[in-house]
Order: C-alpha cells, then structure tokens, then sequence
C-alpha cells in the first residue's frame, strides 16, 4: 500500500485515525495494539508472504534485545551476542539484496555455473526495518536502550508511517512518546498540522516528481545517441523528481505521525541549498546521514584513533591537519562509511560507485576546510561574497548530479552513456524518435525551472510549520509571521486547494523511489 493511492488516502487513513482514537478512549494499550495491527495490515498488503519474514526479524531482535540487556555485567557475552545478533541481520538483508546479483555477476565472468533462477523479490523496507533495528540492538549493549514490552517495540518496528522508506528512527527518542499518555489523547492541532504536512508533500509527490517521470524514464532509457540538451534534461528531471519524491514522503511521513500524536526526527531540509557537500549530507536523509555517524564513521574514527594512540602518534585536532593524520582520521573513516552506504543503496556497481563518488567528495570537502586558503578577516565586497555562494552551490549542485545518475542508471555503462550526452560528446544519426523529441519539448524545461524555483526560493513545510513544531528536531525560520502556517481559515482554503489539485493527479499509486531499497 502506498501513501499517493487511493485506497490508502479513503479507506485505511481515516479507519486507521478513527480506531486508533477510538480505542484510546477505552484503553491505551488497546490503542497501541491497533497501530500495530494496522501497520502489519499495511505492510502485508504488498505481499503477505513477507508479513511472516517482518514478525519474525521483529521476535528475534527483540529476544536479542532482551538477552544484551540480561548481559550488561558480563561485557564479553554481551559483545559475543551483539556481534550475532548483526551478523543475522545483516545475513537476511545479504540474502535478499546481494546474493543473487553476486551470483549473476559471478556467472557471468564464469567462475560459478549459471542458474536457472537467480533472483527473489526484495522485501518491502528491508533495508529500513533492518538498520532500525541493528541500532537498538546497539543501544541496548550500551545501555541507552531498555525495552522490555513487546508491543511498543512491535510498535517501534512497524509503525507504518516510516516503515517503508524511513526516517529511521532511534528507540529513544520514540519510546518516551509510545509511552506517553498524552500522545493517545484526541488532539486538534495534531490533526491539523498532521493533515497539512501530509496535503504538501502529496503534493510534491504527485503533482511535481511524478509530472516528471517520462522525461527521466526516456532519458535513462535511451539507447541511442543523445545531444546534450536531452542529455541535460533528463539528467536535471531526475534531480528533481528524486528532490520532490523524497521530499514528498519524508512530508508525509511527519504528518502521518503527527496526526497520532507521534514527532518524527526531521529527515530533509532543502538539500539543494546546501554550498558544500558536507552540508548537503546534514540537510539529505538527516536520519541516515545520523546513522551512519553514530554506528559506522565514529566507531572507526575512534579505532583508528586508538590505533593511533597505542602507537604514540597524535590524535588531536592538530594532527588531523598533518597529511598522516588526516588520511587515517579523517579519509579511511569516511571511505568505509560512504563506500557501504553506496552499497545499502543497492547491489549493482553503479551504487559503488556512488558511494565512492560521495567518499572523495567529503573528502575533498574536509581537506579543503582544514588544508585551504582561511576565509579573510576584512568583509569583502557584496558582489564578492555572492559570486563564491554562487560558485559553491553549483560545484556542489553538479557533483551531486553526477552522483546522482549513477544512482539512477541500470549500470555503470548506461551512466556512462548519459555523462557523454551530457558531455556532447555523442551525434545522433538516425532521425528523432518520439521519445527524443519528448525530451527536447519546451514544456520540460519549464517544468525543470518551476521544480529549481520551488526548492532553491520557497521555504520548505517544516519551515512553514515551525510556529508547531513539527518534528523532534527544533526548526529555525527566518519566514515572517504572515507567512507561517496558522489554523486560520486562509490556511485551510490553501491547503484545501493544495489537496484538491493533488488528487487530480491521482491518476494511479505510482511507486516513491527509495520505495525497494
């Protein structure tokens, strides 16, 4: 079941809101329990098969929970423990996402036999439900987490605003608000705030990233020589509809847990505004870019560091600007975490390439902030200041680009093929198709240039929501008070119109595209 299709949007959200507040009003447990139910229901209506793989990755890592908790006296059991209980999570995500494309390659380059089947579906938010869980297993050896009830976990796990595609959440910033009383009880405001979050990024979703859908799909489909200005076309369409897709759900993904009473962690803030790659990672994917801190780049940082230490070299901040210090604290650390976070992304070459892209351009990023020129001490010229923002952005924005066809492409080789159109360095001789005609039509850059225009000029919603809070995180705004969102009539109408020419485009659920990863 996806959030853009129509039974989802009249039939499972309003039973859902209704039971659940119903039930509260008997008993809260009653309460939670329906979330989990209905979670469950939502996740089997893809496939009910994969219901029974979600309920028992869920027992075992809750047992496991249970056990490294039981251990916390005895560090070397519980560690012995930990490491099993990763090793199983990470053996299933193994199984479903990597096996049968290595066994494919592999039969390709002939070292084993070809088979005569070599793939399975991939379960729905695999990869979300498993790194979720791989952190509270992690936060339960070092004692931030405590859970003992089966049903809020059950409820941590599943809660199906963020079960398919995120954020990936932390127990414990969720349990405190399953545990709260308060969070049961019927609240306008939730409601309110909820419902309009959620109207603004179906918005985006349907109107704005699937409006672009075609361009990209012939694009990244075409076969044939491409000029440079379909080349660009496609290559910038996708940009954007990846921007207003992901944006789109992590929007509805807030708003369908604030209208349970439920604040999720913030996950996007305007990326494309970001003037360095570091600080495109801090606003794409917060929840990600989070974990990825917390359980992978730290830890190493900190062995190597250690490492360092048990040699007598330095582990400062000083040390970090000598080239040996900066290649072992800084560049191994974020290789390692950004060449797998390539790999999470999927099993083809192309995502390590991506990841590794993003590797060298952190770590140019870094380099350049500890090894290049300081920023002078006397103010500079207007002009000045806006011409080094302006060429920030567009290095970052282009090197984003380019990662981001690789992300997209079927392979290496079709990336490739859509860098050179981009290049020029291809001429088309046969005579136009219908889908390169389609790629140089006028409407699509007008399309490109109203998606540009809303991201880089328009605040986002949690911006426009500030005045409530709409995540965990705190919001800061510069956007006057007229301009933030209010339950006042003139909002309602907006929001109403917003909705309105969203469902118009509800033309059939078409799939968000970190909908299998």
């Amino acid at each position: 079941m996806l959030f853009n299709s129509y039974i989802f949007l009249f039939a499972f959200l309003p039973i859902s809101v209704v039971g659940y507040y119903a039930l509260a009003r008997v008993a809260v447990r009653a309460a939670a329990a329906w979330i989990a139910v209905t979670s469950i229901v939502f996740y089997a209506w893809w496939n009910v098969s994969f219901v029974f793989l979600l309920l028992a990755s869920i027992a075992f890592n809750f047992s496991c929970g249970l056990v490294l908790q039981r251990l916390a006296n005895r560090p070397r059991m519980q560690l012995a423990a930990l490491t099993g209980g990763i090793a199983a999570n990470l053996g299933l995500l193994f199984f479903y996402k990597y096996l049968f494309p290595l066994l494919d390659w592999l039969s390709e380059i002939g070292i084993v036999p070809h088979l005569s089947t070599t793939s399975v579906i991939l379960p729905l938010g695999i990869s979300f439900f498993t790194f979720t869980q791989i952190g509270y297993l992690v936060d339960c050896k070092s004692g931030i987490a405590k859970g003992k009830n089966l049903l809020e976990y059950v409820m941590f796990v599943t809660f199906f605003p963020h079960l398919i595609a995120g954020p990936i959440l932390h127990h414990r910033e969720m349990m405190p608000q399953f545990e709260n009383r308060e969070t049961y009880r019927l609240n306008q405001e939730n409601l309110a705030v909820g419902l309009s979050i959620f109207t603004i990024g179906l918005a985006k979703k349907l109107i704005i990233a699937d409006g672009l859908s075609e361009t990209v799909q012939f694009a990244f489909g075409f076969r044939d020589a491409l000029p440079a200005q379909a080349a660009w076309c496609g290559a910038l369409a996708y940009s954007m509809q990846l921007y207003f897709d992901f944006s789109g759900y992590s929007d509805m993904a807030v708003g369908l847990a604030r209208m349970f009473g439920i604040r999720f962690p913030a996950n996007f803030n305007s990326p494309y505004k970001a003037t360095c790659i570091i600080d495109f990672w801090q606003r794409w994917h917060m929840t990600l870019t989070r974990y990825l801190n917390l359980y992978l780049y730290n830890p190493i940082a900190l062995w190597v560091m250690r490492r360092r230490a048990a040699r007598g070299a330095l582990v400062s901040r000083k040390a970090t600007a000598t080239p040996a210090g900066f290649a072992t604290m800084v560049a191994l650390p974020l290789f390692f975490t950004m060449t797998l976070a390539g790999i999470w992304h999927g099993a083809g070459f192309q995502f390590l390439v991506f990841g590794l892209l993003h590797s060298a351009y952190l770590t140019i990023n870094h380099a350049w902030r500890i090894f290049g020129p300081k920023q002078p001490a006397a103010p500079q010229p207007w002009l000045r200041r806006a011409s080094v923002v302006v060429a920030q952005w567009l290095i970052t924005y282009v090197a984003v680009l380019l990662a981001q066809i690789m992300f997209r492409a079927a392979s290496v080789h079709d990336a490739m093929h859509l860098i050179t159109g981009m290049l020029g360095l291809q001429h088309p001789t046969r005579a136009p198709t219908y889908e390169l005609e389609s790629l140089l039509a006028f409407k699509n850059w007008v399309k490109i240039a109203i998606a540009f225009a809303i991201a880089l000029l328009l605040p986002n919603s949690n911006e426009i929501m500030a005045r409530y809070s709409p995540v965990l995180d705190k919001v800061r705004t510069s956007l006057p008070a007229a301009l933030q969102w209010r339950p006042q009539a003139g909002w309602g109408v907006a929001i109403g119109v917003l909705a309105a020419a969203a469902l118009l485009h509800l033309s059939g659920a078409t799939e968000f595209l970190y909908f299998q990863f």
